[in-house]
């Protein structure tokens, strides 16, 4: 059954279809039906079904149900999306709260809306909402962190490190005493990794997917913006990323499927501590040519 086909009765001719996919679509002659010349290369992303005024093309992966109008009245400004990007504050206090189920679908399906290479959509999303598995979690980012910093403080292994040319001595020497304070807080029974948040949100996905990665921290933006358009704080767990693609003990609890890989991850609640204020960030660094 073919992917793409085009109905040269309802066709325009306006061939709009092959100026946004000149790779799967072609018009011989100008106006004529344009023709699927490389159906091979369909990425299934719809362009087609969507630009086409007729209605002309179907495509086997965007039945009509799946297709939307866009409500532009509702579409927010570029100040009032500046405002919301700009007062995005990262949260590190979380009200003891459980946040609905519903919410967390409505943060997920803004992340699914992120852009993809080649339209994978290879991003996977692993809800952590069970106390004892976030402190198993947090605890055993804080036991990597310090076992790393005890290797860096290794003369040996260190200078092997700073071969590599990456960071300075003195970044070093900052990343050790940031680990050691980390894992001090731990063992008193605080919570530096996830923040006492009731969720943990984990971007994760085929690591033999091309462009896995940045599919999922591009969803992690988009994950972002919508947590912070219905109330919720969120924080980049960047300590959990790094420890879950090195420490077996992570690994076995988060039980992802074979060869998954977790490419991203935010903790997410009701902040305790609002923003009412925003800061100015430095200016862009841009060369014009």
């Amino acid at each position: 059954m073919p992917i793409v086909t085009i109905d040269p009765q309802r066709c325009k001719k306006d061939g709009l279809c092959v100026r946004i996919c000149e790779k799967v679509f072609e018009q011989k002659l100008e106006g004529s039906v344009p023709v699927v010349t490389h159906e091979e290369h369909c990425n299934s992303c719809g362009h087609c079904v969507l630009i086409c005024p007729a209605g002309a093309i179907t495509q086997k992966e965007c039945p009509d149900e799946k297709v939307h109008p866009v409500n532009r009245e509702i579409l927010p400004s570029y100040e009032s999306l500046r405002e919301m990007i700009a007062s995005r504050r990262s949260i590190r206090n979380f009200q003891k709260r459980d946040v609905e189920t519903e919410v967390i679908e409505k943060v997920i399906g803004g992340a699914c809306f992120a852009p993809s290479a080649k339209n994978t959509q290879s991003t996977q999303f692993l809800v952590i909402q069970e106390h004892n598995l976030l402190r198993g979690i947090a605890s055993a980012t804080a036991e990597w962190l310090g076992k790393t910093s005890r290797q860096l403080k290794n003369p040996f292994l260190r200078k092997l490190y700073l071969l590599r040319g990456e960071k300075s001595a003195e970044e070093v020497t900052r990343w050790i005493s940031q680990f050691e304070l980390i894992v001090e807080r731990m063992r008193r029974g605080s919570d530096p990794i996830i923040r006492n948040a009731p969720v943990l949100l984990l971007f994760h996905a085929d690591q033999s997917v091309a462009f896995a990665e940045a599919n999922a921290n591009l969803a992690v933006q988009n994950a972002m913006l919508v947590a912070s358009s219905l109330g919720l704080g969120t924080l980049y767990t960047g300590y959990v990323v790094a420890a879950s693609g090195r420490d077996k003990t992570i690994q076995r609890l988060l039980k992802l499927p074979k060869k998954h890989k977790v490419y991203g991850g935010l903790a997410l609640g009701y902040p305790e501590i609002t923003f009412s204020k925003w800061i100015d960030r430095n200016p862009a660094v841009i060369t014009w040519r």
